[in-house]
């Protein structure tokens, strides 16, 4: 977020922006994963990457859970005309979460980053919606206010990315990823 001047006729009054693109905090990338060991069978044998992938995917199906009720909790009928666009909504946001975890956020992307995927995801859906039906009916009026929710799903998208980028930077590194000498000199 940045303290910008306004302009026009908000000239001279100061105004909150999401930062441009070319702005964005860069964020941090997600951590490599260990490997889980399996066996010549291929069944997974105990140790570190085993318990890393277990906790994993118990995070990632409570995380699941969450995040379905932040696409809102009616849920279209299959046959309703808005079924496939609530399911391009979901699939977009899921796409949208793991690509920020893994580019910008460091891997985890916390609650606030999460709701604004969300709200941008439903705009993207409700923005193709009413495309397709402005452009089904010749409603230019639906055909605009389709464009004016693109360009807010893309507002929220780049605020996303700087909120995760923000908290990635700012959240405690485990004590395994520190440099040596810091880890020398708590240790004693």
């Amino acid at each position: 977020m940045a303290l910008r001047s306004g302009h026009g006729n908000g000239a001279g009054v100061p105004r909150i922006e999401v930062l441009p693109p070319d702005e964005l905090p860069a964020g941090v990338p997600a951590p490599a994963r260990r490997a889980a060991e399996r066996d010549a069978s291929g069944r997974l044998l105990p140790g570190p990457g085993t318990s890393d992938l277990a906790r994993a995917g118990a995070r990632a199906a409570h995380e699941a859970k969450q995040l379905a009720q932040l696409l809102g909790l009616w849920t279209p009928p299959e046959g309703h005309a808005y079924a496939p666009y609530a399911r391009l909504a979901r699939e977009w946001r899921d796409g949208h979460m793991a690509a920020l975890a893994a580019s910008v956020a460091g891997g985890e992307v916390g609650p606030g980053p999460a709701s604004i995927v969300s709200t941008a995801a439903i705009q993207l859906g409700a923005s193709r919606w009413l495309s397709d039906r402005g452009a089904e009916t010749g409603d230019a009026r639906m055909l605009l206010d389709a464009s004016r929710l693109g360009d807010a799903s893309r507002q929220n998208i780049l605020g996303a990315h700087e909120l995760a980028a923000r908290e990635a930077i700012g959240r405690p590194r485990p004590a395994e990823n520190l440099p040596w000498f810091e880890t020398e000199a708590s240790n004693g």
